[in-house]
Order: structure tokens, then C-alpha cells, then sequence
């Protein structure tokens, strides 16, 4: 029997974030009907359990795609968190972002930057 896009989206989630991804869930789901089932299912069941790419891999992807928006700093943070989770070190998260300041300015690579420092010092905490 194969397991259903929720199992193992959700099985994906608790591996990358832990209790930071269960709890994201349900504020999801607080704001709008189905959205933690449209994340779960969807972006963690569907798209992150393709096989082509490592899981530090996804993160890096997913990492610099959140660095490029701009403005998304708690999704970011939650992305740190599972890109550390996965493997990534904290030099490697600040090179995706340096890395990235050609392409998309000083403004928001030093947003994405405090974002990881935040991170980093969360977890020294624990």
C-alpha cells in the first residue's frame, strides 16, 4: 500500500522542521480553510518527495527562490531551519545568500542575512 500525499507530505515536514512545521501548519490552516492540507499535500507530498534532488538540495533551491522575493522573512526563517536540518551548514545558508547579491541587490541579501543570523542564534539557544 502507498502511502497518500498527506502521509508523507506531513512525514516530510516533521523531518525538515519539527515542531516549527507542525505549528506552521495549523496557523495555515487558521488562516484559510484547507491551506495546510494545499502545503502539506501539495508542496511536501507532491513536489518535495520527487526524488531527483537531495533534501539540502530542495532547500538550497528553495532558499535562494525566498531570498529573491524579498519581504518573506518567516518563511525564510522556517526554510533556514529546515535547510540546517538537512544537512546545510551555517556558512553554506550565508553563501546562498551572498552568492546572491549580484543578482538581486545589497537590500535584500542584508534582510535575508539578519533573517539567518536570527536563525543561528535560535538554535544555539536550544
Amino acid at each position: 500500500m502507498t502511502q497518500s500525499r498527506r502521509s508523507k507530505g506531513l512525514k516530510m515536514i516533521a523531518e525538515l522542521y519539527g515542531d516549527i512545521g507542525t505549528e506552521g501548519l495549523k496557523a495555515n490552516a487558521k488562516l484559510a480553510p484547507k491551506l495546510d492540507e494545499y502545503i502539506s499535500d501539495f508542496a511536501y507530498g507532491d513536489i518535495y518527495n520527487r526524488d531527483s534532488l537531495t533534501l539540502q538540495q530542495k532547500q538550497i533551491v528553495t532558499i535562494s527562490s525566498l531570498i529573491t522575493q524579498g519581504c518573506v522573512e518567516n518563511e525564510l526563517r522556517i526554510h533556514i531551519h529546515g535547510g540546517l536540518n538537512a544537512g546545510l551548514t551555517e556558512e553554506q545558508i550565508v553563501d546562498i545568500c551572498i552568492h546572491s547579491l549580484p543578482y538581486i541587490g545589497f537590500p535584500r541579501v542584508t534582510n535575508a542575512l539578519e533573517t539567518a543570523h536570527k536563525v543561528f542564534e535560535e538554535r544555539k539557544k536550544k
